[in-house]
């Protein structure tokens, strides 16, 4: 019984995870392959048009527009259930003092859809004295809302959710960055994602996989002191 248990969960695990691979991504061009900025953009501040939201290129060490100002980004190694493989472009915010949006609507269909996108914080940006705020909301559902100074740089960080979509319609996938005096915080962004269902595992399946590793260890522990003995 034990370790039937256990091989359920971990089939609920690979099932769901095999389903977001399998899908297709609704966000039009999610993870910025194009290289353009070809979403809906909307800025102001000091230091937009000068340095306003562009697509960066990842490991290499240029300067603005297609670098992070000389630091060197890492590809996107975050755990993902984007149905997108890691590319070679990203998203970058870094203009000082200055509020910018980056969206686009996607028309849903009643159902459950799961979403996501990953961040990340260049130590430049961290390093800055100027702070600045990321929020991003992926099909009307806000996922982060956090500051440069509350994060830790150097990481991609992954944010997943389930949209419960009630009424079909439009809904908004939107990234806003809103910056301090100079020199401020900085943001790279990837993989943003609208995939139909839930391969999102909900906590009660989260809690029966724990229970099911934790029983099948412990069963092959009896089996090993039985062996011994």
């Amino acid at each position: 019984m034990n370790k039937l248990l256990a091989f359920a969960a971990a089939g609920a695990l690979l099932f769901t995870a095999g389903s977001a691979a399998a899908a297709t991504n609704l966000v039009s061009n999610g993870s910025f392959e194009s290289g353009t900025l070809d979403w809906t953009y909307s800025g102001s501040g000091d230091d937009v048009p000068g340095h306003q939201a562009t697509i960066i290129t990842y490991n290499n060490n240029n300067g603005y527009p297609t670098g992070a100002f000389g630091e060197m980004i890492p590809p996107d190694n975050s755990v993902s259930p984007s149905p997108d493989a890691v590319g070679t472009h990203a998203l970058y915010f870094v203009a000082d003092h200055s509020v910018e949006t980056l969206s686009q609507d996607v028309f849903l269909d009643v159902g459950l859809y799961t979403i996501g996108f990953s961040v990340y914080v260049p130590f430049n940006g961290y390093n800055n004295s100027g702070n600045a705020t990321f929020t991003g909301t992926i099909a009307g559902v806000n996922l982060a809302n956090f500051t440069v100074d509350g994060s830790t740089p150097g990481q991609w960080v992954h944010y997943a959710g389930v949209a419960n979509i009630q009424t079909a319609g439009v809904y908004s996938t939107a990234f806003t960055y809103n910056s301090g005096a100079a020199p401020a915080g900085d943001f790279v962004v990837d993989r943003a994602y609208i995939v139909a269902g839930n391969a999102v595992p909900e906590p009660s399946t989260w809690a029966l996989m724990i229970l099911g590793f934790g029983s099948a260890g412990a069963a092959l522990r009896s089996r090993r002191k039985l062996i011994a003995a």
